[in-house]
């Protein structure tokens, strides 16, 4: 999975050029053109693009529009899309969010990040728009951060475990209705790369559902942390890298040709990489 971030100030120069002032159409066109590059380079080579929603809200609403431009370009070249905004609320401010994310007529997406924090209530409409729609979800669990230890990782007094295993069990629950033909549900987990004893331990908690794996790549996690996230056959898991893809391309003043050249390099050795962890877990 390639993660998709806009900067604007780290994007190459020859994206930016000829460009008048920073007007809303031209951010939004300049946004699109990258990623369309960046999509166009890419597709073939990733399953996935998780359009990060901070970096496109950034920029207002000429950002948001960006953000429907990358959604549809993405489907456009055969990419699932997961809306990465970690969203939650009240139960009935979160149907309004599921309905936007997930449902037909907004934004209609893949799946989407959802926060568990506001309690099993506030889960329950993200859950039944996967139902209605066919849709995924991916509840946070243990971040790649440092400070997810801070409250993730506090043990609860009434049952011994950190509160990580706690919301495991919930999302365990709540994806048994909706498993496919794959053998996996729609409901999956965000796990860091960069804690592998702990997403060892939550991925045998939760054999049935996919994995979003963080900290790969820019974050610091290496191919054997995101292979704890993998079961036993090699599967389960979808690695995500940014910044290590769309923007380690050195200068800003590259060539298209130099830039396409470093997207696709690092979205092969991610791969690669990847495969070969995986693969060593399985066997």
């Amino acid at each position: 999975m390639v993660g998709l971030d806009p900067r604007i100030d780290l994007m190459p120069a020859f994206i930016k050029s000829g460009r008048a002032a920073p007007t809303a159409d031209v951010i939004r066109s300049v946004i699109r053109d990258f990623h369309e590059l960046v999509l166009d380079t890419i597709a073939g080579l990733a399953s996935v693009v998780k359009p990060q929603l901070a970096f496109f809200e950034q920029y207002g609403s000429p950002g948001i529009q960006a953000f429907e431009d990358t959604v549809q370009a993405a489907k456009q070249r055969g990419l699932l899309v997961i809306a990465d905004g970690k969203r939650n609320d009240v139960d009935s401010t979160a149907e309004a969010y599921a309905t936007a994310y997930l449902g037909e007529k907004a934004f209609d997406v893949d799946a989407m990040t959802v926060t568990p924090y506001l309690g099993r209530d506030s889960m329950l409409p993200y859950v039944d728009a996967c139902r209605e729609h066919g849709k995924g979800i991916f509840i946070v669990l243990k971040t790649s951060n440092p400070g997810s230890r801070d409250y993730q990782d506090q043990v609860l007094q009434d049952t011994g475990r950190p509160l990580y295993e706690t919301i495991a069990q919930t999302i365990r629950e709540f994806g048994e209705g909706l498993v496919g033909e794959s053998g996996y549900s729609s409901i999956g987990a965000v796990i860091g790369a960069t804690f592998p004893a702990d997403a060892s331990r939550l991925r045998a908690l939760l054999p049935r559902a996919f994995i979003l794996v963080t900290g790969y790549g820019a974050q610091g996690a290496s191919s054997r942390g995101a292979a704890a996230c993998f079961n036993a056959d090699g599967l389960g898991a979808i690695v995500n890298s940014s910044r290590g893809i769309t923007y380690s391309f050195g200068n800003e003043n590259v060539t298209r040709e130099i830039f396409v050249k470093s997207v696709r390099e690092n979205t092969l050795r991610m791969r690669d990489e990847i495969a070969a962890a995986a693969l060593a877990i399985s066997s």
